[in-house]
């Protein structure tokens, strides 16, 4: 039988837990839901290098926050969702000890991307790629 560790989802479950840790917010994994939520998504999960008793991968994870505004887009609604976004960006940061037990190495928010819904102005995202080196022993 293989010996193997689900890696990606251990990742996904210590930024839940860093998060929820923080931020009194409603945190989803399949969709967002009322008026504001986040929403966790692993969007990759690559080789990096292959080493003697393991290998190198790199996970990158989808850290979406949406609010539903209650009318129109105004300058108090985008600094909300960028005020969410930059508290997420600093629980991330390398100095930052919220992530010091964590099941990665590297970890750091690569990009902040805003957004509002398409069919649905009232909808105002951040999306948040985060990225991080982990180590898988192999058997």
């Amino acid at each position: 039988m293989i010996d193997y560790s689900n890696r990606i989802f251990e990742v996904v479950d210590q930024i839940h837990h860093i998060v929820a840790k923080e931020m009194a917010l409603p945190i989803y994994m399949d969709s967002h839901q009322g008026n504001h939520s986040v929403y966790i998504e692993p969007i990759s999960d690559n080789l990096l290098e292959i080493l003697t008793n393991g290998q190198n991968r790199q996970y990158t994870v989808l850290i979406s926050y949406e609010l539903t505004s209650g009318g129109n887009y105004t300058e108090n609604t985008f600094k909300q969702v960028a005020n969410v976004a930059e508290h997420i960006k600093r629980l991330f940061a390398p100095d930052n000890n919220a992530n010091n037990n964590a099941v990665w190495s590297g970890g750091e928010v690569e990009s902040v991307e805003y957004e509002r819904d398409e069919e649905d102005e009232t909808k105002v995202r951040a999306l948040i790629t985060f990225s991080c080196i982990g180590y898988e022993v192999t058997n």
